[in-house]
C-alpha cells in the first residue's frame, strides 16, 4: 500500500462527526445509533484504552491489533476488497504521557492516510476515542490528523471524533465536522463554546440528562434533541 492516498474525488460528501460530553454521557453508544455508520461499512477505531477489545460494533466483531504493522496488514486486506470490517488499534506497550500518546496517535493516522482511495466503492469510517487525550492546541491541528479533516473527503475518509471536551481541543476538529453530537456536560467552558457553535442557549444544554443530546447537521439552524435509546 503506498503512503499516499490515491483517487481524489471532488464529488464526495464531507461527513466528519464529531461526539462530545463528559464520562457517562453516551458517546460511543452514538457512534453507533445515529446511524452516521452502518453495519456494512469499512470501520478502524483509534481504541488506546481497549474499550472495543473483544466487543462487538453494530452487531459485527472488532478485531483488536497491539501493533501498528499487524494493524496495518488487517488494513490492507481489509481495503483490498469491498466487504465491510471493524477492526481497532489497541497499543500492546501503552506509552505514558500526552505528547508519547500523540506520537502514536499520529503515527496510526499517517497509516490511515496511506489506505485513502477516493474512488473505492466503500468509504473508510475513522474512529477517534478520548481525542482530547491525543491533541494539544485550540487552534489549528497542524498535522496529519488535521490533513486527514480538511482534506480526507476527497479521499474517502470520514473521521469520526470522540472527546470529553469540547473547549480543549482544536479548531479544526470542529469546524471540518459538519456532524456533531453533544450530550451531557459539566465545564462551563464546553457549555459555552457549544451554545456558540450550536446556536443552542446554555440553559438548554446544561438541562440534557445521561442519553440525552443535542444533534447538529451540517450548515446553520440545523439542531435536533433526543435521547438514545436502546
Amino acid at each position: 500500500m503506498a503512503m499516499q492516498p490515491i483517487n481524489p474525488n471532488e464529488s464526495l460528501d464531507a461527513e466528519h462527526c464529531l461526539y462530545a460530553g463528559t464520562t457517562g454521557a453516551g458517546k460511543s453508544v452514538a457512534t453507533q445509533k445515529m446511524k452516521r455508520i452502518k453495519p456494512t461499512d469499512q470501520v478502524v477505531f483509534w481504541d488506546f484504552y481497549g474499550q472495543y477489545k473483544g466487543k462487538k460494533f453494530l452487531g459485527r466483531e472488532v478485531r483488536t491489533y497491539d501493533t501498528l504493522k499487524s494493524f496495518f496488514n488487517a488494513l490492507y486486506a481489509g481495503r483490498k476488497t469491498n466487504q465491510g470490517f471493524k477492526i481497532a488499534f489497541t497499543p500492546k506497550n501503552a506509552p505514558e504521557g500526552k505528547r508519547p500518546k500523540r506520537e502514536l496517535f499520529l503515527k496510526f493516522c499517517q497509516v490511515l492516510w496511506s489506505a485513502g482511495n477516493g474512488t473505492h466503492k466503500k468509504k473508510l469510517h475513522c474512529v477517534m476515542e478520548e481525542i482530547n487525550r491525543v491533541t494539544i492546541t485550540t487552534g489549528d491541528e497542524d498535522s496529519i490528523y488535521g490533513e486527514l479533516l480538511e482534506v480526507g473527503r476527497k479521499f474517502g475518509f470520514v473521521i469520526h471524533s470522540v472527546s470529553q471536551r469540547l473547549a480543549p481541543i482544536p479548531n479544526t476538529v470542529i469546524s471540518m465536522s459538519g456532524y456533531k453530537w453533544v450530550g451531557v456536560q459539566e465545564a462551563e467552558g464546553d457549555v459555552s463554546r457549544i451554545s456558540r457553535e450550536l446556536g443552542v442557549s446554555i440553559d438548554e444544554i446544561k438541562s440534557l440528562k445521561k442519553l440525552e443530546y443535542f444533534f447538529k447537521l451540517p450548515g446553520f439552524g440545523n439542531v435536533e434533541r433526543g435521547k438514545l435509546r436502546f
